[in-house]
């Protein structure tokens, strides 16, 4: 899906490969990277060894704007085991809200991250947990 909005020098279109190279760069931060992986809603992680096929990864955002131009975006992660939670996804989340003002110019409404599971060393666990971060715009 493709985000568009219109400001007052025209319209600003967003691609989900944008969104999705956004989201690779927030988990490779230096205090999210080997921490957080962007994965399917069923917790399959999406490319390997941080070279992320942008069509896997596209297909797994759920992104929308409403009328008033306010973005919402929902995507997964697995989680390593024994991290901070909030810390980490807060730091993953504000890196997007503040990449997408620079962008179109706002931060969006809202951004929810989908933890689909638990990485430990010798397997991964499933988790069904959401964290929404909602920014003011």
């Amino acid at each position: 899906m493709t985000l568009t909005r219109e400001t007052e020098l025209g319209t600003v279109s967003i691609s989900n490969s944008i969104i999705s190279q956004i989201i690779i760069d927030g988990t490779m931060q230096p205090q999210c990277k080997n921490k957080v992986w962007v994965t399917t809603k069923r917790g399959r992680l999406v490319g390997i060894g941080g070279k992320f096929p942008d069509g896997d990864l596209a297909m797994n955002i759920t992104s929308d704007a409403n009328s008033e131009g306010h973005i919402k975006l929902e995507f997964n992660v697995v989680v390593r085991f024994g991290i901070s939670i909030k810390s980490t996804n807060k730091a993953v989340a504000d890196y997007i809200a503040d990449r997408l003002e620079v962008i179109s110019g706002s931060k969006p409404s809202e951004i929810t991250i989908n933890i689909a599971g638990v990485m430990t060393k010798q397997r991964k666990a499933r988790r069904r947990t959401k964290v929404v971060y909602r920014y003011g715009s």
